[in-house]
């Protein structure tokens, strides 16, 4: 676990990931309202040629950077990833490291998988998480025109009600609601499997597509 003012690492790429499990993904997010889905404001936001992606967050965004660079890499589309397992939201709102790297790669979409730990936190999480919420969010979108956050899956435990603040600060239309999909989760029930990370980066893509 991090302190908050170290920094995170980016992670080490696994440098295979299944096609057929990444497809079954964008197969079942072609029925977007089946799972509660709102599309992104107006029109892809996946754009070959235009797009740049930028991913940051926790051991799940970990877990979801090798099939989201693959499937940037397929769409021609620049992607780049800055996560760090065991991270919260106050980290990354104060980490300079993260803001040098956004400013050096101009993306014009930031995905953010956060959350999962913060709910972890105890009473009175979403009062103490608040302002670096709104601080990372106020910082990323004076860098990126679009920020969409990935909303973490269920969690085998009651929330303390941090879903439902980022909830509260991001539209919609710009949040993807991970808990209304089955992801194949691995021994701890908490992170997917291989297939289940694959699956569920096809999801993400297909809604931002």
């Amino acid at each position: 676990m991090l302190t908050g003012d170290a920094a995170p690492e980016q992670l080490s790429e696994d440098p295979g990931v299944n096609k057929s499990w990444m497809y079954a993904g964008l197969a079942v997010a072609a029925g977007v309202s089946a799972v509660g889905l709102v599309k992104l404001l107006s029109g892809p936001r996946i754009v070959p040629g235009k797009s740049r992606v930028f991913l940051l967050g926790d051991s799940l965004a970990v877990g979801l950077t090798t099939p989201l660079r693959a499937l940037s890499a397929e769409a021609s589309v620049p992607f780049e990833a800055l996560a760090k397992e065991g991270t919260r939201i106050d980290q990354w709102a104060q980490n300079a490291t993260l803001y040098q790297r956004l400013q050096a790669f101009a993306p014009t979409l930031i995905l953010v998988s956060l959350g999962t730990n913060d709910e972890y936190m105890g009473a009175g999480a979403p009062e103490r998480q608040d302002p670096y919420l709104q601080a990372l969010l106020k910082n990323l979108r004076a860098i990126a025109p679009d920020v969409a956050w990935i909303g973490p899956p269920k969690l085998p435990r009651a929330s303390s009600g941090i879903t439902a603040l980022i909830r509260s600060r991001v539209p919609n239309s710009n949040y993807f609601p991970s808990e209304n999909l089955e992801i194949s989760r691995g021994p701890d029930g908490l992170h997917p499997t291989a297939r289940g990370y694959a699956a569920w980066a096809g999801s993400i893509w297909r809604w931002l597509s």
